[in-house]
């Protein structure tokens, strides 16, 4: 199965201004679902200087890959804030599924 799930493309006078506009364009986007997507792993790629410089060949990506060498950064205080919304949600819903249980037996 192709995880392919759209196109982007951007344009400018020069290569640099192409490249701006895409690292914006994918700043700005919003993928709505519960799909993985790889824009701030794109971001990442395209802020490189291997590409910035266009010293870049069809075994860049795979070299990157290989090596593990391109990871998004995330901000400490975000990550934490989002695992503190799962852990309620999670408290949540199972507090929700004892409360419907309860009702379900007449109690």
């Amino acid at each position: 199965a192709d995880s392919q799930f759209g196109h982007i493309f951007a344009h400018g006078t020069t290569r640099e201004e192409a490249r701006k506009a895409l690292m914006l364009s994918l700043r700005n986007i919003d993928v709505v679902g519960t799909i993985r997507n790889p824009v701030e792993y794109l971001v990442e790629l395209l802020g490189m200087n291997s590409f910035i410089g266009n010293t870049i060949d069809t075994s860049w990506l795979d070299g990157l890959i290989k090596a593990k060498s391109v990871a998004v950064k995330y901000d400490k205080l975000d990550v934490v804030f989002y695992a503190a919304v799962f852990r309620a949600m999670t408290s949540l819903k199972s507090k929700d599924a004892e409360i419907l249980s309860s009702l379900g037996r007449g109690q």
